[in-house]
């Protein structure tokens, strides 16, 4: 075995010498305890050439087909490029692990990532919408004018989000940090307060407005949930602006559900499906294909389910 971990760069700083995901670092871990070789790149290391009819893709100058196995990490949401890297990179696998049956390759996520051509919010919706799974009434227009009339969702409070989840990068004390780009509209106003007020209208979208003040990620391991945390709000409307994390491993009928549903009919090999509660309904919020589980391993009381030896070995058969 040989694996690879391929993922974005970090925008900012982190605690450790080579800016590497904490995610990837515990990867990693896991992957010495089991003595299996490995190699991390970006998703900026990466060359397509197409020679004589084949294509080929390098990482760090290396052929991809090195690996035995590939695990994708997280992809800069504003930029398209990179998450359909992720299905050339299927793609090409694809077609050697036809041509090369007792030498496949493994691409975690592969179905689920075929089944989602488009990773944004618009498309988890769209998703859902097909799928019978429940999702947050939302609102979208290609224009960005939300304060024009319309005949749906025009009561406040709304959220206003990124459609694409990409978070901005703030200067907080002389230092920068990631924070969410979302929005508690209570009013007209809200349309222009801070922060907000600076983003690209035409990337933004509305909607429903959760009390709830508590979300939860489940991670779903091959179909089946083996982990996973609830976030409360401390202050203010957002959960993860010092939310208050309590371990969820046994989540109830409805969350357990619902999540394995996504995992079905995406065929995902380990994903995490989000949710928040309007009134007693549990609502999808996100899907992501590749969950981070920090505060999963650093915030929460009590013994964690090892998340990082779950993905190493969440592979289809």
């Amino acid at each position: 075995m040989n694996y690879l971990i391929l993922d974005k760069r970090q925008r900012v700083k982190n605690n450790n010498e080579e800016n590497v995901a904490t995610a990837n670092i515990r990867l990693e871990e896991e992957l010495n305890k089991k003595s299996i070789p490995h190699s991390s790149a970006y998703f900026d290391e990466i060359e397509i050439a197409f020679i004589n009819g084949e294509t080929l893709i390098k990482v760090k100058g290396e052929d991809i087909r090195k690996y035995s196995h590939i695990i994708f990490r997280g992809h800069d949401l504003h930029n398209d490029l990179q998450y359909q890297l992720k299905r050339y990179i299927i793609d090409c696998i694809d077609m050697h692990n036809l041509n090369n049956p007792n030498k496949k390759i493994y691409v975690q996520n592969a179905k689920a990532i075929k089944k989602l051509p488009y990773y944004n919010k618009i498309a988890f919706a769209i998703f859902c919408s097909q799928n019978g799974i429940p999702y947050f009434n939302s609102y979208f227009r290609t224009d960005g004018n939300y304060t024009s009339p319309r005949d749906v969702l025009n009561s406040f409070p709304l959220i206003m989000k990124e459609y694409s989840g990409a978070n901005r990068v703030q200067l907080i004390d002389g230092e920068e940090k990631i924070k969410k780009n979302v929005y508690k509209i209570d009013d007209e106003n809200g349309y222009k307060q801070e922060f907000l007020k600076d983003q690209d209208p035409t990337r933004m979208f509305i909607q429903e407005f959760s009390d709830s003040a508590i979300d939860m990620r489940i991670f779903v391991k091959r179909g089946k949930v083996i982990a996973g945390w609830t976030r409360q709000a401390s202050q203010g409307f957002m959960t993860v602006s010092k939310g208050i994390y309590r371990m969820y491993n046994n989540p109830e009928d409805s969350i357990k559900i619902l999540s394995e549903n996504v995992a079905r009919i995406l065929e995902a090999d380990f994903i995490a499906v989000d949710f928040m509660f309007q009134g007693e309904k549990p609502l999808l919020q996100e899907i992501s294909l590749h969950p981070g589980f920090k505060a999963y391993e650093t915030k929460i009381e009590g013994e964690p389910v090892n998340i990082a030896e779950a993905i190493i070995t969440a592979f289809e058969d």
